[in-house]
């Protein structure tokens, strides 16, 4: 019992046993009401169609324009979908085939070419597979009482050449065979196309993974290093001791990049961008991190603590490996375009699964700018505060008159 009273007596007991409650409170506070309605928002989810075809595939694409609860992008050139697919503009591209007309007409399997772009969140990629998978079996459907017509149409055109003899209903009978034969109950076939594809299962989840290693490890290092820095603040002054810790967080966030590298290259994570871009992007993303752990400590001490959960649960919300921001609500999007890991996680699909190098620029700006706003609040913030140097003024003995 004297350890228990002890204890009690110490206000960092009463700290530990908060954050506790507090992570079970923010948690379920902000991913209850960030995923609410989650499936109410798919329409939110881009397609680019594109027809060819001219006849039969733009009746096909008119249905589907109608009829799909996504948003229908049109395009006219299919090299331009495959840009804006690989850049996580749209989530599919529907592609019908010039020939699609023809090889009804010629009693074959038709084609609609799905492509989808496997460098996105787990849900977007199986949502837009299923919607293929099942989309084949609808067009088939209906495309199947249409060829039927058509059918009709050639073998009435056959029946009227033929010439009224005594075995006219035996040449009737064989041509209405061969011609309904020629129909296919299933004339529509599908190919999936799986862009920026990675065979390795466990490298779908390492966007995630980095996010969450690197947002915590940061979250614990500034804590500990804001209790040494309360341990030495009376002994330098707050500039000195502000400028430490940055340069601190700099080597850190630099360092830490080969061991995230060694560690992909260890488990056979591939990627087709370069060791200087992983290194310095991984590099940005950390000491971003690390300034917006730091931003709150320094303004909230020790509480910033309890704001720090409540960042790393919005961003594991928010950062689009999970659910895909175009399905969160307007306030939690909004919210994604002010946090590291948003940006964090598009630059790791792009490391891992491919894509434009363009991408990872604009991700490494974003973060930059992050890293400007946060050193900015955080010198404010400290420029703000009392210096806390103890003044040591020195005594002078008197020398001794002998």
């Amino acid at each position: 019992m004297k350890g228990l009273q002890a204890l009690f007596k110490i206000r960092e007991t009463y700290i530990g046993i908060a954050i506790t409650v507090a992570f079970q409170l923010i948690f379920f506070s902000v991913w209850m009401t960030a995923y609410d309605g989650v499936n109410d928002r798919a329409e939110n989810l881009k397609i680019g169609l594109i027809s060819e075809d001219t006849e039969m595939g733009q009746q096909v694409a008119n249905e589907i324009q109608a009829t799909l609860p996504f948003t229908i992008e049109k395009f006219t050139s299919l090299n331009e979908a495959e840009q804006e697919l690989n850049e996580r503009d749209i989530q599919m591209i529907l592609h019908i085939p010039n020939d699609f007309t023809s090889q009804l007409q010629a009693g074959k399997e038709a084609e609609i070419i799905y492509s989808i772009n496997q460098a996105n969140a787990s849900i977007a990629k199986n949502m837009m597979e299923g919607v293929a998978k099942q989309l084949t079996e609808e067009i088939n459907h209906t495309i199947y009482p249409k060829q039927q017509g058509k059918t009709v149409e050639v073998f009435s055109q056959k029946f009227s050449q033929l010439p009224m003899e005594q075995n006219t209903a035996q040449q009737i009978n064989e041509t209405v065979a061969t011609t309904i034969m020629s129909v296919k109950d299933r004339a529509i076939d599908s190919t999936i196309i799986k862009t920026n594809n990675v065979e390795e299962f466990a490298a779908n989840f390492v966007p995630l993974m980095v996010i969450i290693s690197s947002f915590v490890g940061a979250m614990v290092m500034i804590m500990q290093h804001q209790q040494a820095a309360q341990l030495v603040q009376d002994t330098i002054s707050k500039w000195q001791l502000f400028l430490a810790r940055q340069i601190i967080n700099i080597g850190v966030a630099f360092t830490l990049p080969l061991l995230t590298i060694g560690l992909m290259h260890l488990f056979n994570i591939s990627s087709e961008q370069s060791f200087f871009s992983i290194y310095l992007f991984q590099g940005l993303m950390f000491w971003a991190f690390l300034c917006l752990a730091q931003a709150f400590v320094i303004m909230f001490g020790n509480l910033g603590m309890i704001f720090n959960i409540c960042a790393l649960s919005i961003q594991l919300v928010t950062s689009g490996v999970l659910v895909p921001q175009t399905m969160l609500s307007d306030f939690y999007n909004k919210l994604a375009s002010l946090l590291p890991a948003t940006y964090g996680a598009d630059g790791y699909y792009t490391i891992i699964f491919g894509g434009s190098s363009d991408n990872l620029i604009s991700n490494s700006s974003s973060l930059g700018i992050i890293i400007a706003v946060t050193l900015a609040i955080s010198t404010i913030v400290v420029a703000l505060k009392r210096e806390k140097v103890k003044s040591k003024s020195k005594q002078i003995v008197p020398a001794s008159v002998q």
